[in-house]
């Protein structure tokens, strides 16, 4: 970088320069308000040349309508009671017609006597401080105006909503929360909702719903609540993080719908198809118990062709004479037929 010459160091640096070019207007007035002197950022931003505005204006004269009557009500009084004011906030009035808003310190200069002489005042432009403000106040009023429009519609709908802040505190409940709990708002407000739910959920659901947190993910549970008359009812409890464009969690949306019908009827299928199952298995074991017995009833029975048909099987073999043959396979048919009942009975029986 390249350094200043001395002169020109001398220049920027001389208590003349200073005040004409500082980054904020100054100006120097009689206890009357007339103007005396007044550096040229300030005379840059009113549009007035320094003959236009010495010896002829006075201060008010360069304050808008509303600024010259809490000048004269409210700033002037402070000044000769506290010889300061600081960031009063005044509209300046331009040339054109315009104004600009604008942050206002002053200090009185008093003499040997203790009276006031002159008056030094600076004056900070802020209009884009402004503009800032109106913006954050306008997203403040819209942020507002969501959220009772949020409000009013979820103490339309028949189910409980609620929502809860990034850190999972609960801060929200809508109007069907108090109707069925019979709780008063500010109640709720200062008392733990967790005595609300089962004994035996409790401590489960806590851990769970912090981890949710602690994850930034959904959250679901079927849980027992605690009504008004101190009977337990089952609830689905479903959350979910709204996040900003950055992914960061601002807050939680919930609801907690009543699913007692319809719990108690998928318990009662449970107990239902256990019901049956116990049945079946008693009948399985039934029908083994009775084909052991029939086996064991019945195995004489099947016995006793089967030992004819082995026995003639055998004098087939040791028989010589043809003619006898024919005798002993009219017997074989005979018990084979016999034996072929006694399995059918047997089938019949199981």
């Amino acid at each position: 970088m390249g350094s200043l010459h001395p002169d020109q160091q001398s220049l920027l640096t001389s208590t003349e320069f200073l005040y004409e070019n500082s980054p904020c207007g100054i100006l120097s007035f009689l206890p009357g308000g007339s103007i005396f002197r007044v550096n040229k950022t300030l005379l840059n931003w009113i549009e007035l040349s320094s003959e236009e505005i010495i010896g002829q204006k006075k201060f008010h004269d360069i304050l808008s309508v509303g600024g010259k009557l809490y000048y004269q009500m409210v700033a002037l009084p402070l000044l000769n009671r506290q010889g300061f004011i600081n960031e009063i906030n005044f509209d300046i009035d331009l040339k054109n017609g315009t104004a600009f808003p604008s942050l206002v310190n002053a200090v009185t200069i008093k003499g040997d006597d203790g009276k006031t002489i002159a008056i030094h005042a600076t004056i900070l432009k802020i209009t884009d401080r402004k503009k800032y403000e109106s913006e954050l106040l306008r997203s403040k009023q819209f942020a507002e105006e969501e959220r009772k429009r949020f409000e009013s519609l979820s103490n339309i709908i028949p189910e409980i909503i609620w929502t809860a802040l990034a850190n999972g505190s609960v801060n929200f409940t809508n109007k069907r929360f108090f109707e069925y709990f019979k709780y008063q708002e500010e109640t709720s407000r200062k008392t733990s909702l967790l005595h609300l739910f089962h004994p035996k959920d409790r401590k489960i659901l806590f851990k769970n719903w912090i981890e949710a947190v602690k994850q930034g993910e959904k959250f679901e549970a079927e849980v027992m609540l605690k009504n008004h008359a101190g009977n337990f009812r089952w609830f689905l409890i479903r959350a979910f993080p709204y996040k900003d464009l950055n992914n960061k969690i601002e807050m939680w949306f919930g609801s907690c719908i009543n699913i007692h019908e319809h719990k108690k009827q998928q318990l009662q299928a449970v107990e239902n198809l256990n019901n049956s199952l116990s049945e079946a298995s008693g009948l399985i074991s039934m029908k083994e118990k009775t084909l052991e017995e029939i086996a064991y009833r019945q195995s004489h029975l099947v016995r006793r062709p089967l030992a004819n048909i082995l026995g003639l099987v055998d004098m087939l073999e040791t028989t010589e004479e043809p003619s006898g043959n024919d005798a002993i396979v009219a017997m074989l048919k005979q018990s084979a037929a016999e034996l072929d009942q006694m399995v059918k009975n047997i089938v019949l029986k199981v």
